[in-house]
């Protein structure tokens, strides 16, 4: 038995990441998938942050309670350790009413530089150039 949980906490050390409890997790998109992050990264002891402009009052029931809704991705975003992307891809620009790099410039750059952006979406959603920048000039930053 002592044996056993000596060679566990030894080969802990192989594996390298980040603690995510007391973290800051902004989602953007709280539909089925969005508000399912949500629920398991509460479980996780992360704080939670969303942003959805068609939150329907059935989804919103399915959110965390402490969850803080903001009424931009940017503000959603800015105090993020982690950002989670959950929104459809709709072909178009944001000024067209689509979601083609809707997580632009004025979305990144309010990111902090050691924040983690995760996509279970469109790369389409992302814009690329941007990202690369935003990447480049950070050691901490990553892009899933």
């Amino acid at each position: 038995q002592g044996l056993a949980k000596e060679r566990v906490e030894k080969d802990k050390a192989m594996f390298g990441g980040r603690e995510v409890s007391g973290k800051t997790l902004a989602v953007i998109g709280l539909g089925h998938i969005g508000a399912a992050t949500a629920r398991d990264a509460a479980g996780l002891g992360m704080k939670l942050v969303g942003y959805d402009p068609g939150l329907t009052v059935e989804s919103a029931l399915t959110l965390p309670r402490d969850i803080a809704v903001a009424d931009s991705i940017v503000s959603a975003v800015s105090n993020a350790d982690y950002v989670s992307v959950n929104i459809p891809y709709i072909k178009g620009t944001p000024e067209e009413g689509g979601t083609h790099g809707i997580i632009g410039k004025d979305v990144i750059e309010n990111m902090k530089s050691s924040a983690v952006l995760l996509n279970f979406a469109r790369g389409e959603l992302v814009d690329s150039d941007v990202m690369k920048s935003f990447l480049d000039a950070s050691d901490d930053a990553r892009y899933v």
